[in-house]
């Protein structure tokens, strides 16, 4: 199986996201914004002790979404403001590289994110240009902020399948309710 871990917006700008999404076509993934892409594990259980060493230890931070962007042609995202989530990035990266397949080496750039659209799922470039007015149009009142106090891991079940939720681990034993807190 393939994880990746991710950070999930609050319920509000998730289901702003997914609605903007949902008009073009689906994006295979929820709302998310990728801390560890994914990859194959050599030990299951180590890899997420180690997640959850990390997020015991990590502090809750305030991530800004800020503007659109692109990659290219092939993909649409929202860009945003964290200098803590590099932190977290790194920290994640080394804790879990031990424990994957081809101890895969650490990425030397990490452009953290929101993606809106991917070309590969079926979004076109007209679909682009509509997807960035609407996303101008949520981020037209300023940046979008929020409180990360967990992520959540995701697994691929089946090559063919959609990554889907596998369990959400909290920062410095922070819960739902301390989100709600938080807002």
């Amino acid at each position: 199986m393939l994880f990746f871990i991710g950070i999930v917006p609050p319920e509000k700008i998730y289901r702003d996201i997914l609605h903007i999404q949902q008009q073009f076509g689906d994006n295979k993934t929820e709302p998310h914004i990728t801390v560890k892409p994914p990859v194959a594990l050599t030990q299951q259980h180590e890899w997420l002790q180690s997640v959850e060493i990390v997020t015991a230890a990590f502090p809750p931070f305030v991530i800004e979404l800020t503007k659109t962007g692109m990659f290219g042609s092939r993909v649409l995202f929202i860009d945003l403001q964290s200098p803590t989530i590099n932190e977290l990035y790194k920290q994640i990266q080394t804790a879990t590289k031990p424990f994957e397949k081809n101890h895969a080496s650490l990425h030397n750039t990490y452009n953290p994110h929101l993606t809106l659209g991917r070309k590969w799922c079926g979004f076109t470039s007209s679909d682009f240009v509509q997807m960035k007015q609407l996303a101008h149009e949520l981020l037209s009142h300023g940046p979008l902020s929020f409180p990360v106090l967990s992520l959540r891991i995701y697994y691929k079940p089946q090559s063919n399948n959609k990554y889907v939720r596998f369990k959400d681990v909290n920062f410095m034993g922070k819960t739902r309710k301390d989100h709600e807190q938080w807002i």
